[in-house]
């Protein structure tokens, strides 16, 4: 099939014309064409304006959408052939920048290019030695200028962009060289990136902060002026839409390099106000970097923001938001091979495997001892649960709210005299849809208002904490019930052990102060943490080695963001991490603790086998509520029948 390629008279379109066939033959061409700066069909041609756009982009992408996909060959007009000549050009240098950065990226790098980038790192103020998987990983971001890391947590993302924003600074090339740093992310990630400049430079950044509270006088004043001192700008998602005129006009006058961390917020395609915002401000950005750990993890329509963002002139993913979810429910899609090999070029991904990190010492469940007391309690909770799991009329909040009550009689009691929406936090399930009654006979109800023991496993923690003190460890200690972190805390304190509480309702400002503190106060010796509130940006690998699970969680990805925080990059060769669990005697704890580690080893089947891991494909597997609640049931009869 061929189609002639011409610019109308006013040079502020292409009109594609087919010679040998109809456009009414291809299927949804409409859709196609629509999506090229709103081409149309009309009167059995096709028409593309590029009036306010780059003409050489959007001939790049015609020749990806009738060459590339649709297999035509397009015959170029006479009359139009210098313009039409220029643009084909610049689209072959793209194509051929894009095979150089997929050589890169697969480690087929010119060894002399290579060692002038490291040489440049070296002989500046750069001070951090950087692994060989992270010079790679450098070196492709710096040499494509605009690329997405999709390396597991913990690898040094942070490191490896300050490392190719270096390059960039030194760099001769005017097109591709920055001056400034604007990262936009999470407020949880500012501490970090502080900490990593830091340590990349031996010095404390002069820094911005752009969050909440922050005047918009304020920060023109310290953005919009000829003499801009900061080295690191900071914004969060949040703040970022009622800051996009300042933030564009910052962009227009200073060659920047912009930073999406944690860019799996940007991911919605349906007018989301965060993703929107970031999108403004790519197009006046010089170089873009996008980092997440998750690029797929619902459907493929996750990437399409994110190399919106990093390319906004090209259309490197080349299909649409719908077509990209279709393709994400069938596995077998015959485009799936096609879509990784156009995004392949301008992404980096490291794997867990990859970090050759020290192996962490797994220890065995403690089994902590029941008082009788407790004991009384949680069998009569786990009948309760046991009858609402099997009554198939039961309503699922029931289900939900004796799932949890069951957990909380295990670990604390006291929790059972508490509303379910105030003490708990699960980004699986809606606490303000489940109810507090727990239907059990009134002895038991007074054993359980009347409740005032110290719960076994806090013993037990205490005991951990004062064995890691003395051998000059710290210890971060992981609950799920917002209520033991404050009633750990607080029982730790009447035992003369300084402790922090790292959980949802901590101000930011706490919270950077307590991480600042167990890191430097050899006082502040435990953190206790809630892993749903502290699942991300945060590393606590160079103060503390050790964690207990006092509370476990049925979500093995909130499990594996949470020993991410202590085993990362940067440990050395003699750390040994140690991860502690404690399981209340003959309870729902160890059903949690296997079925976790079941969903964990398949996850990270998952993770390790694929580039672009579809996270959704173990959804049901994953977060199967049903299953968990069948294990609990398995395991209570077992346990009946051996006590016979």
């Amino acid at each position: 099939m061929k189609i002639s390629i011409s610019v109308n008279s006013q040079n502020d379109a292409f009109v594609l014309k087919p010679m040998d066939f109809s456009f009414s033959s291809l299927r949804g061409i409409n859709v196609y064409v629509k999506g090229i700066n709103n081409g149309f069909l009309r009167d059995g041609f096709v028409e593309i304006p590029v009036a306010g756009s780059d003409i050489n982009q959007v001939y790049s992408k015609i020749l990806e959408l009738f060459v590339n996909r649709l297999k035509c060959a397009i015959v170029p007009d006479e009359n139009s052939d210098s313009i039409i000549g220029q643009a084909q050009v610049e689209a072959e240098k793209f194509e051929v920048f894009a095979k150089k950065a997929f050589e890169i990226r697969n480690n087929n790098i010119v060894k002399e290019e290579l060692e002038e980038f490291i040489d440049i790192l070296n002989s500046n103020e750069f001070k951090r030695e950087l692994k060989p998987f992270q010079i790679l990983a450098a070196y492709h971001l710096a040499f494509s200028q605009n690329a997405c890391n999709f390396s597991v947590p913990g690898s040094g993302k942070t490191t490896t962009v300050l490392a190719a924003f270096e390059l960039l600074k030194r760099i001769n090339d005017n097109k591709k060289k920055v001056d400034k740093l604007l990262v936009i992310g999470p407020l949880s990630a500012f501490l970090a990136w502080r900490s990593e400049y830091k340590e990349c430079y031996g010095r404390e950044p002069v820094h911005l902060e752009i969050r909440g509270g922050i005047s918009t006088d304020y920060i023109e004043s310290k953005l919009l002026r000829s003499n801009i001192k900061e080295d690191l700008i900071l914004a969060s998602y949040g703040s970022i839409d009622g800051k996009r005129e300042i933030l564009q006009r910052f962009l227009k006058e200073n060659r920047t390099m912009v930073v999406l961390d944690e860019a799996h917020r940007i991911k919605n395609v349906e007018d989301g106000i965060q993703s929107n915002a970031a999108l403004s401000l790519s197009s006046y950005a010089t170089s873009r970097v996008v980092l997440t750990g998750t690029p797929a993890a619902n459907s493929y329509v996750d990437l399409f923001n994110l190399y919106k963002f990093i390319w906004p002139t090209n259309n490197i993913i080349g299909y649409s938001a719908i077509q990209l979810g279709n393709m994400s429910k069938n596995e077998n899609d015959s485009r799936i091979p096609d879509l990784m090999r156009r995004i392949s070029p301008f992404y980096i991904r490291v794997k867990k495997a990859d970090l050759r990190l020290p192996e962490p010492t797994h220890h065995q469940p403690g089994i902590i001892q029941m008082s009788h007391i407790q004991r009384t309690i949680y069998e009569a909770i786990e009948e309760m649960a046991i009858r609402t799991f099997e009554h198939t009329t039961v309503s699922d909040i029931f289900r939900k709210s004796a799932f949890i009550r069951l957990r909380q009689a295990a670990s604390n009691p006291r929790l059972l005299n508490r509303p379910l929406d105030d003490y708990f936090s699960d980004d699986d399930i809606d606490a303000g849809q489940l109810d507090n009654s727990i239907n059990v006979d009134n002895n038991i109800l007074n054993l359980i208002r009347n409740y005032c023991e110290i719960p076994c496993k806090f013993n037990a923690a205490y005991d951990l904490s004062q064995k890691v003190i003395s051998e000059g460890g710290k210890l971060i200690i992981w609950c799920e019930f917002i209520g033991t972190c404050l009633d750990l805390s607080e029982y730790f304190a009447t035992k003369e052990i300084q402790n922090a509480i790292l959980f949802g309702k901590t101000s930011q400002e706490e919270r950077e102060q307590i991480i600042i503190d167990f890191h430097n106060n050899p006082e502040l010796s435990v953190i206790i943490a809630n892993p749903h509130a502290v699942g991300e940006s945060i590393s606590l690998h160079t103060a503390c080695h050790n964690a207990l699970y006092l509370e476990q969680g049925f979500n093995a990805g909130v499990y594996m963001q949470s020993k991410d925080r202590i085993h990362r990059v940067g440990l050395k060769d003699g750390d040994v991490t140690n991860y502690y669990y404690f399981h209340a005697a003959d309870s729902i704890d160890n059903v949690a603790y296997n079925r976790v580690m079941r969903k964990e080893r398949r996850m990270i089947e998952l993770i390790e086998s694929e580039e672009i891991p579809l996270l959704s494909k173990n959804d049901d597997f994953m977060l199967d509520m049903e299953d968990d609640i069948k294990a609990i049931i398995r395991a209570y009869y077992e346990r009946k029948k051996r006590s016979i």
